[in-house]
């Protein structure tokens, strides 16, 4: 913008009489410096605007944007451009004007508080506002005609969809009736449904004969209601009719009368037949009533689903499983049934397969009224409509937990006599081996060795013999009564020694080291003793080194009698040593080799030391080889 302190004078002039007003303003509004065309506008003298804000020349409204847009702008990017605002002029006329400003660059060296003056533009906006209001009021008319062109199209189709509608409709019989006159007319396409071939017209009296006797009053009823010009009600009413082919069929009549004032002129109507529509309806209210008969007598908990996974039905028999009335249920989503979150997506999976077409079965827990966790199972299969289409799904559960239960014991008792007959392979081959042996020298043997032999076959069969009474404790401990045991005052090494001489015969050839560490009697079941260490010496020859001994270690402690069993070679692996002394665990190197055995052997070690209130363990390592220990009380 040209100063006027340039000396010019025509620079003086253009400013002064500028064909806008120009106006210098502070930072914070005030006017510093204005033209005669702005004082002309606002029909203030010069002097009177000097030191006036430019916002206090504005409308309440133009102030609030000046203060919330105006000054933000000015300070962020030192300009605006275009606003428009409105003046109020001295008589208090508001004049709009678009207004453009811009913060004049500070002086080199200037200080940052020292913010330069702000030069403003105001251009009358009179005639372009009324431009713009006169453009708007022809956009909103031109609209209104749009929409209201576009309503009476959309009004227009419908009405050519249902006259198209009734017109494609073959089912809808037209019939009319001359009420001045009392003329009824019923057109041709009528006939059929009186059992006649299509005629130019029916004959009313034809048509009414055909009316089922017990439907003539309602059908009357409503036709005078209709005509009746102070209630003018609308005619519609369902009614037989008795064809002259002997067929039966359910109609549909509807219409309204026409009125001159209070006089009814003529009537219209249509004849629709539902007779298959009603039969079906019947049908399918039958199977509904059969359904809920059925359901509501059935043990098993009968459920409908609709696509959204909501309850639509519930039986009874589901209050006695969850403790809750049925009303509880309907219209909620299955995931508020009370069913685990992992149940409920194998629900939902379902029944989205169900509503595919395809059957399904899942089983489940549920958390009974009494507590008990129930085991269910349920079949969803789909439910169809008359037309074929899925509509619902159905959810047949049952409780299984007995049966569950009865499977489990099934199977517990299949494994119990498969152990049974693994403890007689296990524990009865050593002593069979060794009268097996000592047979087999008796023959070649002196009579001092032969009187030996006989004794050891003797010992081997009375232990076999005790072994088989002692399987029906076995089963006992299976079932959770524990091994029975019975105590006697017994010498520990002397009961290993003879157990330990068995096992060297039927492991000819193998080493079995014999250590033994204090002395004294103890309490405890010498067979048992023996059943222990056989098992661990057996398990010891079979997954040691063959040139590697076995030592066993009999200690009279105290209070305490042990039994340590070790042998080299592979240590066991860290997570069967977890498990090892359970039943049908077995180490591989007989599983590799075939074993007969289905790994009993130290579960039979843990359950006779328990037994007798004691405790067996073990330790393998790499670098010390494998050790099983044994401790019993001693008294």
């Amino acid at each position: 913008m040209t100063s006027p302190e340039d000396g010019s004078r025509d620079a003086l002039d253009l400013y002064e009489l500028a064909p806008c007003g120009l106006l210098t303003t502070a930072a914070d509004g005030t006017i510093q410096r204005v033209n005669r065309t702005m004082c002309a506008w606002t029909g203030f003298a010069a002097d009177e605007l000097l030191g006036k804000r430019f916002q206090d020349l504005l409308t309440i409204g133009s102030k609030l944007f000046h203060y919330t847009h105006w000054m933000p702008l000015m300070q962020m990017q030192g300009s605006v451009a275009e606003v428009q605002l409105e003046i109020v002029h001295r008589d208090g006329r508001a004049l709009p004007v678009l207004v453009n400003a811009a913060r004049r660059a500070a002086p080199a060296g200037a200080a940052v508080a020292d913010r330069p003056p702000i030069d403003v533009a105001v251009f009358v906006a009179t005639d372009r506002r009324k431009y713009e209001r006169e453009l708007l009021l022809a956009r909103r008319r031109a609209e209104e005609l749009l929409a209201s062109e576009r309503q009476a199209q959309q009004a227009r189709a419908r009405a050519e969809a249902r006259l198209r509608l009734a017109l494609d409709s073959a089912r809808l019989r037209v019939w009319s009736v001359d009420v001045a006159t009392g003329t009824w007319h019923y057109e041709r396409d009528v006939a059929p449904l009186i059992g006649l071939a299509p005629a130019d017209e029916v004959p009313p009296e034809v048509y009414a004969a055909c009316i089922h006797q017990d439907d003539r009053p309602a059908e009357a009823a409503a036709f005078a209601a209709a005509i009746d010009p102070e209630r003018r009600a609308t005619y519609s009413v369902e009614y037989r009719l008795l064809g002259h082919d002997g067929l039966e069929r359910i109609v549909r009549s509807t219409g309204r009368t026409f009125f001159d004032d209070d006089r009814p002129v003529h009537f219209t109507g249509v004849i629709e037949d539902v007779t298959d529509r009603r039969r079906s309806e019947e049908a399918v209210r039958q199977r509904e009533t059969e359904f809920r008969t059925l359901a509501e007598n059935s043990p098993d908990v009968i459920v409908r689903f609709d696509r959204a996974h909501r309850f639509v039905y519930l039986s009874p028999a589901a209050e006695g499983l969850t403790g809750r009335p049925v009303a509880d249920f309907l219209g909620k989503p299955i995931e508020q049934g009370g069913t685990g979150s992992d149940d409920v997506a194998a629900w939902v999976a379902a029944i989205d397969e169900a509503f595919a077409g395809r059957r399904g079965t899942l089983s489940f827990t549920y958390e009974a009224r009494d507590g008990r966790r129930r085991e269910l199972q349920a079949h969803v299969v789909p439910e169809r409509n008359a037309r074929g289409e899925i509509v619902t799904v159905l959810g047949l559960t049952r409780d299984v937990t007995a049966l569950r239960q009865q499977e489990r014991e099934a199977q517990q008792r299949a494994i119990l006599a498969e152990q049974l007959i693994g403890i007689v392979s296990h524990d009865l081959r050593n002593p069979l081996n060794a009268v097996l042996l000592a047979t087999q020298l008796l023959g070649d043997a002196d009579a001092d060795l032969q009187g030996v032999l006989a004794g050891r076959i003797a010992a081997a069969a009375h232990r076999a013999n005790r072994l088989i009474t002692d399987l029906l404790d076995f089963t006992q401990a299976r079932l959770g009564g524990g091994l029975r045991v019975a105590r006697r005052e017994i010498h520990l090494h002397l009961v290993a020694a003879d157990c330990l001489d068995e096992v060297r015969l039927a492991w000819l050839g193998r080493q079995v080291e014999h250590r033994r560490v204090g002395d004294g009697p103890g309490l405890a079941d010498p067979d048992r003793i023996a059943q222990i260490l056989t098992n661990l010496v057996n398990n010891a020859l079979t997954y040691g080194p063959p040139d590697q001994p076995v030592t066993v270690t009999t200690v009279v402690a105290e209070g305490a009698l042990e039994i340590r069993v070790h042998n080299a070679g592979r240590p066991i692996p860290q997570e069967l040593q977890a498990r090892i002394f359970e039943p049908m665990q077995r180490g591989e190197a007989q599983a590799k080799q075939g074993s007969r055995s289905v790994g009993l052997g130290l579960y039979i070690v843990r359950e006779i030391a328990s037994a007798h209130g004691g405790r067996v363990s073990v330790r393998s390592t790499e670098r010390e080889g494998t050790t099983f220990l044994v401790v019993l009380p001693r008294a």
